[in-house]
């Protein structure tokens, strides 16, 4: 039971460190979602009874809930490559083996109830950002039911990817405004 366990977590390892570096990652997420909480909070300005504790956990959950919106990314980017990485890039770690499109389906969706978690903590008038987030993130998985013409136009599919940028950033900072963010204790 434990070499299984150590198998399994020795190949997520790898993969993390191939494919989403927590590390790296981390660090440059974290910069990201604390920044703009941050800014956020100062162009609100001094919110009666929000003190420098609570805008520190608003910024640990926008960086949870933004860490997890990059690795379905990459999640998602498994998925709508597997063909040509199968078929070109046979040395990445779906296409020999280490983890499975399954697999990477179920951190991906498990990801996604704990986005939720937090996000309906946060407040209920969250949702429909984070939904605005995971839809563009379907459509961008499925390159917008266009993958022939996009592939064929470069420019437009780099600005086509890139809308999801604000979105997150966006998502990042309207965990401030919550109300209930103010009331972490």
């Amino acid at each position: 039971m434990l070499e299984r366990l150590q198998s399994i977590l020795g190949r997520w390892w790898t993969y993390l460190q191939e494919r989403f570096p927590p590390l790296k990652n981390g660090l440059l997420i974290a910069c990201f979602s604390f920044s703009a909480v941050s800014y956020s909070a100062l162009l609100r300005g001094p919110i009666e009874g929000r003190t420098p504790l609570q805008t520190f956990g608003a910024a640990c959950i926008a960086f949870l809930i933004t860490f997890l919106f990059f690795l379905q990314l990459r999640i998602a980017d498994e998925f709508k490559d597997y063909a040509d990485d199968f078929r070109y890039r046979s040395y990445r770690p779906v296409p020999r083996g280490l983890v499975s499109l399954k697999e990477l389906g179920i951190v991906g969706i498990s990801g996604a109830f704990i986005q939720l978690g937090l996000t309906l903590a946060l407040s209920p008038f969250l949702a429909p950002l984070l939904l605005l987030v995971w839809g563009y993130l379907g459509l961008m998985t499925r390159e917008f039911f266009i993958p022939t013409w996009l592939k064929a136009h470069p420019i437009a599919y780099m600005l086509s990817h890139m809308v999801t940028m604000p979105l997150i950033a966006f998502s990042a900072t309207a965990v401030i405004g919550s109300r209930q963010a103010f009331r972490l204790r």
